[in-house]
């Protein structure tokens, strides 16, 4: 079982990678590369998901986990020649926290050279020095978000290139781990750490078992890459492994329970507006808290409005689903913050659940 140490080390390669939604592939790259040496077989399908097979291909009990790869950030509008760029928001950027911002533009139009590529160009969001301030300057909104790059630079730059959050990590303790992309490399972390165990664990499984364990695409503006993944595989049962909300900060704490540390999240419910609701399968969840409360594995529950997951695309094509959340402070904010003793806790209740998948309801 991996360590914390093991996990930061992980998330110290994933972070750096870009991945703005619809711009995985360096990601994928990565992922790909650390599963390859124990999985059956790896390959990206059409639309950059990253799919690793532990299993034979004929299984008739397939079982699904899933995590996405992509983040939320910006895409270049314009550029003028005093550096000043123009940048349309990509997914649910957290507005309030963004002025000031250190930002990575992306040379490379869709990020598919796998790493080693060109560096990123450096930029700061922009922001009114405070001895300028104005009535309303609270009131920011996404036509006053521009980026400063050099202005030596300015040709490098393409219209629509990507650009993320700077990769500042920040450890506040051994567990307390802050960082942009936690939602949801945090999740990608816990999918490489299970990759490793099955590989270890495949062959104890019986020759009509197979977990696919699945990098998504798309998951912050579309769902797109999990549907299409999971249309290929056709499982018995899908896990997703996302960040979550914890309520553990002054201004959050009348609104629920979850926090960091308390071990992962078994969400019921998330609901944003319209038909927009994802309801987690009740055995399946019910069989994970079984789980958890028998081998003394912490585990939190939660019930959301305001958040979404590819996890309501399961329920399209008829495939029981639950999410193990993993709490995080600030989400899509510039630096988000996860305990990483909570992914831990994650990894072990997957192993659990997954050791004998036959008894899963």
């Amino acid at each position: 079982m991996w360590d914390v140490s093991q996990l930061r080390d992980r998330l110290a390669a994933l972070i750096p990678l870009g991945g703005l939604a619809g711009h995985e592939s360096a990601v994928m790259g990565y992922m790909a590369g650390e599963l390859r040496p124990h999985a059956d077989l790896v390959w990206c399908d059409d639309i950059g998901n990253l799919i690793a097979r532990f299993g034979p291909a004929d299984a008739a009990h397939k079982i699904a986990v899933l995590a996405h790869m992509d983040t939320v950030g910006f895409m270049i509008k314009t550029v003028r020649d005093d550096g000043i760029c123009r940048v349309v928001p990509v997914g649910g950027v957290n507005l309030k926290a963004l002025p000031g911002a250190a930002v990575t533009i992306w040379r490379y139009h869709d990020q598919s050279a796998a790493p080693p590529a060109l560096p990123g160009i450096p930029g700061v969001i922009g922001v009114r020095a405070q001895h300028l301030a104005q009535a309303g300057d609270l009131a920011t909104t996404f036509d006053d978000l521009y980026v400063q790059i050099d202005p030596a630079l300015c040709d490098e730059i393409a219209v629509t290139a990507p650009v993320t959050f700077a990769p500042q990590i920040t450890l506040l303790s051994d567990h307390l781990y802050s960082a942009p992309y936690l939602d949801n490399r945090a999740g990608c972390a816990v999918l490489l750490a299970l990759g490793e165990w099955l590989g270890q664990a495949k062959t104890q499984f019986a020759a009509n078992r197979a977990v696919y364990v699945v990098g998504t695409v798309q998951e912050e503006t579309t769902c797109a890459g999990a549907l299409h993944a999971l249309r290929q595989i056709a499982p018995r049962h899908a896990i997703f492994v996302d960040g979550t909300l914890s309520y553990d900060t002054p201004e959050t704490a009348p609104r629920g329970s979850v926090r960091l540390g308390g071990g992962p999240v078994l969400t019921s419910f998330l609901y944003v507006s319209g038909l927009n609701g994802w309801h987690a399968a009740p055995g399946l969840r019910s069989h994970l808290k079984d789980q958890a409360l028998t081998q003394n594995i912490p585990f939190q529950e939660d019930a959301i409005r305001g958040l979404m997951s590819d996890a309501r695309v399961a329920m399209w094509l008829g495939i029981p689903s639950a999410i193990i959340g993993l709490p995080m402070r600030s989400k899509h904010a510039p630096q988000e913050m996860i305990h990483l003793g909570d992914l831990v806790h994650a990894m072990r209740l997957l192993t659990l659940e997954l050791s004998d998948p036959c008894n899963l309801p």
